[in-house]
Parts: structure tokens; sequence; C-alpha cells
């Protein structure tokens, strides 16, 4: 398994309608990459209600990620199988969200290898082993785009995974990043289990889980379109750095226009550092909730030492960690600033870079 940290409707048919793949062979020709939209994978021959939820990404219109996703455009629902057995082209220059069982095949192409089936259940690091209805979302840029089919990247396409030990987790998945826009985390019903030991464990979100209240949904140009739920390696890392195991943990993403747009290996860094992966830290607000404002305020600085943040007035502040080698060019040695704060009871981290329009 990979480890990284933070800190160190439908063209072509009526809704729910699965339509046919296709790409202009003109724009290859004439060496323009095509036009990046959104495909909602699902299994033709997945239950109806797997389907049904699927369906409903492509008809959700409030939806600020969904609608940086479709740039203007409806997403398609397509089969996933159809479109794994079809060429890269479109599997490479789409966004992606990936509806249905941890056995689909296309799921299994993009599988990150941050969790398995377990028998009937799933074993997801960072939170452990479970049995019961079990929603799981990972997220990250599309291996299909940076694969040795494709010479060059023309810009950034995310995947997202909604998926589940069961129908019902599966809806439970798609209905969490619908409702709160979640793209990283754990979602059970009632009744789930633990069927073995982890040494790190996680308890997942309830189907009623509410994100915090504090995060704005702006920041200067800036929109919040994501949140990720931090799993147990990234609690034991703040009491490691606090000697203090913090109540919550959250990290809410935020978009721009032009994040996923650089093309290259030139721009691939900042691609990554803005997109959705868990463990991608630009674009950024990091939240760590404590027992209270004491535990808070104890814990702000040694979290802004570990950072390496300078003390500026009531705030800390420095730079983003650098890249891992500075290697290419347009790369840039610092990604860009760190500002930590207090509220309270939470500790807030920002790698928001608010820049002109």
């Amino acid at each position: 398994m990979r480890r990284r940290t933070f800190l160190q409707g439908i063209a072509g048919g009526a809704a729910g309608a699965i339509v046919p793949l296709g790409i202009p062979r003109a724009l290859h020709a004439l060496g323009e990459p095509p036009h990046r939209g959104l495909l909602v994978c699902v299994a033709e021959d997945a239950s109806p209600a797997i389907k049904e939820a699927a369906s409903s990404i492509c008809t959700t219109s409030s939806h600020a990620l969904l609608n940086a996703m479709r740039e203007g455009a409806p997403a398609r629902l397509v089969d996933s199988r159809r479109l794994l057995s079809g060429g890269p082209q479109e599997l490479a220059y789409n966004h992606l969200i990936l509806v249905g069982s941890m056995q689909d095949p296309l799921i299994e192409a993009a599988w990150q290898r941050e969790a398995r089936a377990e028998g009937d259940g799933i074993y997801i690091f960072g939170f452990g082993y479970f049995r019961g209805d079990i929603g799981y979302i990972e997220s990250d840029r599309s291996p299909f785009l940076h694969s040795s089919s494709i010479t060059v990247a023309p810009y950034e396409t995310e995947v997202i995974t909604l998926t589940g030990t069961s129908p019902n987790g599966i809806q439970l998945a798609v209905k969490a990043f619908l409702q709160r826009s979640l793209v990283n985390g754990v979602i059970a019903s009632t009744g789930w289990t633990r069927p073995a030991i982890s040494l790190l464990e996680r308890d997942p979100l309830t189907p009623s889980f509410v994100v915090p209240d504090l995060v704005k949904e702006h920041m200067g140009n800036a929109s919040l379109i994501a949140y990720t739920q931090a799993s147990e390696d990234e609690y034991r890392g703040v009491l490691a750095d606090t000697d203090v195991m913090p109540q919550l943990i959250w990290r809410a993403k935020y978009y721009q226009r032009g994040n996923w747009d650089s093309p290259a290996a030139a721009g691939s860094f900042d691609n990554y550092s803005a997109g959705l992966h868990r463990r991608a830290y630009g674009n950024t607000l990091w939240l760590a909730q404590f027992s209270n404002a004491n535990e808070a305020t104890t814990a702000a600085p040694k979290i802004a030492a570990a950072a390496h943040l300078r003390r500026d007035g009531s705030q800390w502040k420095g730079d983003q960690v650098p890249y891992a080698n500075n290697m290419y060019p347009g790369e840039e040695k610092v990604p860009g600033s760190l500002t930590l704060w207090q509220s309270e009871d939470w500790v807030l981290i920002s790698a928001i870079q608010i820049r002109s329009s």
C-alpha cells in the first residue's frame, strides 16, 4: 500500500440511459486534446438500485464539485465494463465517478490498494476491519491518464470511487458524496461490527454525519468542493506532535478554475496537490477539534512547530513542504504558504493560495 502524508442531465439520451462512447478522431489528428468531461460509470448488469444511485449523480445540479468536473457540459452515464474494454482515450481524458461493487473490473483497475474485500466485509487502512453495510469512498488523479498509453497529459483528470460491501453500502457512499461532498471516507449504517482487530482503527461516519460549521463556502476566489475524513494514522500524528488526541480531524478541499489544467510533467505536481486524493494537501483547509479551547491552545504552537511555522500575531505562518525533486521546468520549489490559527476548540491550517481571477 502506498503512503503519503498531509503536512510533511445526460448527453445522448434520457436520464438514466447508458449511452455509447466515442471521441472525435479529428482532435487527435490536429494534435489537440479532447474536451475533458465527466463520465459516471456503472455496470450495465448492476442492480436497479445501484444504477439509480449512479443516475442521480448525473441529474444533480447543485453540487460544486460536480459543476467543476462537468465544465459546462452534462455528465454521461456509461457502462463501466464497456468503458474499460474500449480504447484508453475515454478513460484518460475524462473525470470519472465509479459506482459499484468492489468486484467491478473498472473499480478494480482504479483501486488504490488502501482497502480490500475481506469475505463479506472490508479492511481499510487507517480505519480497520468492518462487517455490515459499509460505504467506502476514495479519490485520486486518474491512473488511466498517467499511464504508458498516454504520451503527454494535457491536463489532470480525477477519479472518485463510490463502493461498499453491499448495495446498501454503495448507496451510503453515493449519498455521502452527493449530500456532503465526501470524496474520501467510510460510512456505515447501524449494526456494523469489527470481525478483527488492527493497529490503526477509526470508526466510520454515520449516515447523518455533519461537517464542521466553521468551514466557509468561499475563501477569496477559491470555492469549497469536497471533504475528506481523516484516518487514524493522521490522528496518531497529531498525538505524537502534541501529546493530545484530537476529537475530530477533517480536511476541506477548495477549487479555483485552472487548478487541474497544467499540462505535462511540469504541472503534474501542482495538479496532484490540488486534486482529490486523501493526502493531496494543496488548496486544503485542515481542521482539528480538541476537547476544549485550552487543549487547542496547547496544541496549536506544537503543531506549528512540527510544520516549521513562525508566530505572526495571532497566527503562525510559513511554507508548504517542497515537492519531491524540483527537477521539472516550471515546478516551484515551494508550492505555497501555510497559515495556522486557533478558533475556540479548533486548530486550523490553510494551504489555500488566493490568486487573482
